[in-house]
């Protein structure tokens, strides 16, 4: 199981260096140190006062285009979206959900060719980030609503990337009975996908147990693989942002050491116990070190020091 990385946040204040056995590294020199040679970004909207697309996409001149490949997350807003929040980019002006459609469309395809033009790898490709509860809210909140604009958007997926794996991602790791559900629905509407993607953070979503339930349901009903498009196990108690929990895996302590642990026993009871897993899985904010809201996460402390975590990630 290669652990790759979600490199969004870093992109939020990128530029600073990382320190590797106390010996200064660039992006692409960390990145390589851990075997790490696949990319999640997100992209939001070219207004977001976050990260325009072009922003996001300066990565790439900043790693190596012929070393890094893409996983390519679309969040179809002006910020993160998530099951409690995916509000249209406000810049999109129309009048009812068929001129939505267009908006929706010609966002799709200037996000596409940007992504064309620069050259880029496209790996894993998908529209939406965590839609359980629908996008493009208000108007898209109903399964009847947003399977029409899913299609929509793989048909372009396949059209512009017809080499990367489509994921069809949700939060619902928590819950086998509504993943199972969710993605029967999404069968039954023939939408067309090649993975379903999870995110599972203990501290949301339980027990590495649950994780297994919920896996060996969705594989059950879609028989399809799974792609965990984000994990993470929190480094500190420090109580500085929305990420921090009480719940604990096995009561492992949310200190660095604790992370280290973690992820030792997640790879192992990965292997040993759950079938029907992709064979890559992607950390959330691994280098966010500068940033408070998603610090606690991340394998690096304060300073840019990796963390022992880090050391561990592909071996």
């Amino acid at each position: 199981m290669r652990i790759q990385a979600d490199v969004t946040t870093y992109m939020l204040n990128c530029g600073f260096p990382f320190f590797l056995d106390e010996k200064e590294s660039k992006l692409a020199e960390t990145l390589d140190s851990a075997d790490i040679n696949t990319l999640r970004l997100s992209v939001f909207s070219q207004t977001s006062k976050l990260l325009t697309i072009d922003d996001s996409l300066s990565l790439y001149d900043i790693v190596d285009i012929n070393k890094q490949k893409l996983y390519l997350c679309v969040h179809c807003s002006d910020t993160w979206a998530d099951p409690s929040h995916q509000q249209i980019p406000e810049a999109w002006s129309f009048a009812n959900v068929k001129q939505l459609k267009t908006y929706f469309t010609d966002y799709l395809i200037s996000v596409f060719e940007k992504v064309i033009k620069r050259g880029i790898q496209v790996k894993y490709i998908q529209v939406g980030n965590e839609i359980s509860n629908g996008m493009l809210w208000p108007f898209l909140t109903k399964p009847y609503e947003y399977v029409e604009f899913i299609k929509i958007a793989h048909i372009l997926c396949r059209e512009y990337f017809p080499s990367a794996l489509i994921v069809l991602h949700t939060d619902l790791s928590y819950s086998p009975e509504k993943a199972g559900e969710w993605y029967e629905l999404m069968e039954m509407r023939k939408v067309d996908y090649d993975l379903v993607g999870l995110s599972y953070y203990p501290v949301w979503h339980g027990p590495l147990k649950q994780l297994k339930k919920t896996i060996d349901t969705v594989t059950m009903v879609t028989r399809k693989n799974v792609i965990l498009c984000e994990v993470g196990y929190m480094n500190t108690e420090e109580k500085t942002s929305a990420w921090f929990g009480h719940w604990k895996c096995d009561d492992i302590p949310y200190s660095p050491e604790g992370q280290k642990e973690y992820m030792d026993y997640f790879k192992e009871y990965l292997s040993a116990n759950i079938s029907g897993l992709h064979s890559e899985m992607f950390y959330w904010g691994a280098l966010s070190y500068m940033d408070d809201i998603h610090f606690p996460v991340s394998l690096f402390d304060r300073q840019g020091k990796a963390l022992p975590a880090f050391y561990q990630l592909n071996k």
